[in-house]
């Protein structure tokens, strides 16, 4: 049961959260595009976002020791795809087997990243982290709507192509293994660091949550901005 709580609860909700915020983030694309009437690599509009799309899977990979073969930001009607890189890893290497997992899904947890903690100073300023809540929810307004842009550009490039789902899946197996592995030794050796990590899946899941309502709140702004 503790392997459930820990690593299968950890790769649930990472796959789940990609997939639930790519489709919102997409849906956000999808609609600027319809109303544009162009496709998403001719609007100036996605670019940091698909600059920073890419940038992430390339650091990503990087990480894991794999090498970047190619590079490319599209701009043109022609271009079967806004942009893309391809990465060569070693077929053998279970770390980056295992990266291809994290590489695949980066463009969401590195633009999540990015949202939160600037977040955190700019609607929590001085404030410790521990101290974090509602009742100290004192934003400075001078920079809140540069983190509001900088989000809604930010989330029109953090959605996953096909191409970037199955990278995903492809290091799957191999995170799910290496994720049981480490509950099975941490269980032998040190049990109580497994309440440490569900109480980790909690933080992971409400951080997901404030992901989803970022990524809900650009969807809204998008519909309102452009109809």
């Amino acid at each position: 049961m503790i392997i459930v709580q820990t690593a299968g609860a950890t790769l649930l909700l990472l796959v789940a959260g990609a997939l639930g915020l790519s489709w919102l983030n997409t849906a956000t694309i999808q609609h600027l595009v319809n109303v544009r009437g162009k496709n998403s690599s001719q609007l100036w509009l996605t670019k940091p976002g698909l600059w920073l799309h890419e940038l992430s899977h390339a650091l990503l990979g990087r990480l894991f020791g794999m090498q970047i073969a190619d590079f490319s930001v599209h701009d043109g009607p022609q271009a079967s795809s806004a942009g893309h890189v391809t990465l060569r890893f070693r077929q053998k290497s279970l770390w980056q087997r295992f990266g291809l997992f994290f590489a695949g899904g980066a463009p969401l947890w590195v633009s999540g990243t990015l949202e939160l903690i600037t977040a955190r100073y700019v609607f929590w300023p001085q404030v410790p982290l521990a101290l974090i809540n509602q009742a100290t929810f004192n934003p400075d307004w001078r920079w809140a709507l540069a983190w509001l842009v900088g989000v809604f550009l930010i989330n029109l490039g953090a959605s996953l192509s096909a191409a970037d789902i199955k990278m995903m899946l492809r290091g799957l197996p191999v995170a799910a293994v290496l994720l049981v592995i480490v509950a099975l030794l941490l269980w032998a050796v040190a049990p109580t660091a497994l309440t440490q990590w569900v109480a980790l899946n909690w933080l992971l899941a409400r951080l997901i949550v404030m992901l989803g309502a970022i990524a809900g709140g650009t969807w809204l702004l998008c519909r309102v901005l452009y109809r």
